[in-house]
């Protein structure tokens, strides 16, 4: 009887997994050196080692069975494909920029970014973006916000609902309720656009809009329609309602 039950257990032993399940969208691959980069979350991004890189490309979503290794990179025994983002968000600190570029450094991984950059943003500022994966797995910088710890906020993406002094963004996960400061300019925003909303949490924890743009631009930086220069906030983009607190 006992005999059986160690068997039992060993069987249960080689039948689990070799590690931890883990999700995202990849960032940066590195064949020759068997090394991804996996945004997990839109504030967490993190290398993984794995085999299996050669086959992979920037934009894949995918699901790794893992470990954490003592130097808090991944390595990965299992990775499966699960589709592709046509865009990923990730928190970076900036290395560099030029008007056409900016490298980023994101949970150890460097980014190259296409697109014109902010002159004033200065190396070693956090930053928050959205990115559009190309054809050719480089990436473009859609939306980059300067996170400020002082001032938490983050980015919500859905259809929009106007109101008297505020606005409702309504996404798959949840609804938002945001106001909307003194001169800040709604026109040409219709009821339920699709738009993302860039927003501030308020010392009295009330959101308030920062920047409003059309969820079906090109360029998001083409279309602040909504944007007032005398309201620039602390908004960082969490994506989907994500907020500051990750």
């Amino acid at each position: 009887m006992k005999r059986c039950v160690l068997a039992a257990l060993a069987v249960v032993a080689l039948a689990a997994p070799a590690g931890a399940l883990a999700s995202g969208v990849v960032l940066k691959v590195q064949p020759a050196r068997h090394m991804i980069a996996v945004a997990r979350t839109p504030t967490s991004v993190q290398l993984v080692h794995t085999n299996a890189a050669r086959r992979l490309h920037v934009g894949q979503r995918v699901d790794l069975h893992a470990r954490t290794l003592r130097d808090g990179t991944l390595a990965a025994s299992r990775v499966e494909i699960r589709g592709h983002a046509e865009s990923v968000r990730f928190r970076a600190q900036v290395v560099s920029v030029t008007p056409d570029r900016l490298v980023v450094s994101a949970g150890g991984a460097v980014i190259v970014l296409d697109g014109h950059s902010p002159a004033a943003l200065a190396p070693g500022s956090t930053v928050d973006v959205i990115a559009v994966v190309g054809d050719d797995e480089d990436l473009h910088e859609r939306q980059l916000t300067v996170f400020s710890p002082t001032s938490p906020g983050g980015v919500v993406e859905g259809r929009l609902t106007i109101g008297t002094g505020s606005i409702t963004v309504t996404s798959e996960r949840q609804s938002l309720v945001i106001g909307v400061p003194a001169g800040f300019d709604l026109t040409g925003f219709v009821q339920g656009e699709e738009v993302h909303a860039t927003f501030a949490q308020l010392p009295n924890g009330a959101l308030s809009l920062v920047k409003l743009s059309g969820g079906e631009d090109d360029d998001v930086g083409d279309h602040d329609r909504g944007h007032d220069d005398g309201h620039h906030g602390g908004g960082q983009d969490g994506g989907h309602g994500h907020g500051g607190g990750h």
